[in-house]
Formats: C-alpha cells, sequence, structure tokens
C-alpha cells in the first residue's frame, strides 16, 4: 500500500480545501496533484477530483443528475480500493458518498429553486462527505 508521501503537497491542499466547502478549489488542486502523483494512485485522485466536481455541481449550481452521474463514478472507483488507499480512509469516504448520493436521488427532480430547496441544500451541505485520513 502506497503512503501518503507518494503525493504532491498540493493533494493535501485539496483535500483541505474539499472539507472546508470549498469544492471548486478542490477539483482544481486534484487536477494539479494529478500530474504529480504515483501512477499506482492516479485512480484515486481521478475519483477524489470527480466528487469535488459533483459537490461543486449540486451546490453552486443546482445540479442534480449530473453530480449523481460523477459521483456514481467515483464510488464504482473507490469500491476497490477500500478499506484505504494512499493515506486516506476510502471506507468512510465510500460510505458517506453513498450516503449522500441517495439523498441527492430522493431531491425532487424539478425543485431548484425556492424556500425548500434552499432548506434541502442546507441540509445536504451539513451531510456532505468529508476526506479523512486512515488510521
Amino acid at each position: 500500500m502506497s503512503t501518503v508521501r507518494s503525493f504532491s503537497p498540493s493533494f493535501d491542499d485539496a483535500i483541505a480545501a474539499f472539507n472546508r466547502g470549498d469544492y471548486f478549489d478542490a477539483a482544481e488542486k486534484f487536477e494539479q496533484a494529478l500530474a504529480a502523483t504515483d501512477p499506482e494512485l492516479k485512480d484515486l485522485v481521478s475519483a477524489l477530483n470527480r466528487v469535488a466536481a459533483a459537490m461543486h455541481l449540486r451546490f453552486e449550481r443546482g445540479g442534480r443528475q449530473a453530480a449523481i452521474n460523477l459521483l456514481s463514478q467515483a464510488m464504482l472507483t473507490l469500491d476497490d480500493m477500500k478499506p484505504a488507499r494512499g493515506g486516506v480512509d476510502i471506507e468512510r469516504l465510500f460510505d458517506e458518498i453513498y450516503a449522500f448520493t441517495e439523498e441527492v436521488r430522493a431531491s425532487p427532480r424539478d425543485q431548484r429553486e425556492g424556500f425548500k430547496h434552499r432548506a434541502r441544500i442546507f441540509l445536504e451541505r451539513r451531510r456532505a462527505p468529508k476526506i479523512n485520513r486512515a488510521k
């Protein structure tokens, strides 16, 4: 199993941006980290980039289906990396992404504005996945 030292410093910056909810910045930083990452960890960084992009689409652009698609693609990749890879707790992240995706799936397809939509997005933000280090 590879260690965190195989990543560029931008990887840690990307995780920090993701965990504080700055998903656009996180996606950019994961993209930068991808170029400097060891080949065996590129799939992990790419999956995390998809998750960050999905979260940005959901919270900043109101995207529903595109977010579900990106999260589902990331889960397919992450499922093969359980329980941990590159110092990231994949098992926990996968479970959080799955729960979040199911919550988004349950949201109304046509609701993109108004009080109910803003309340739903507020709650979703509170339940957004976090990237945790493996213990």
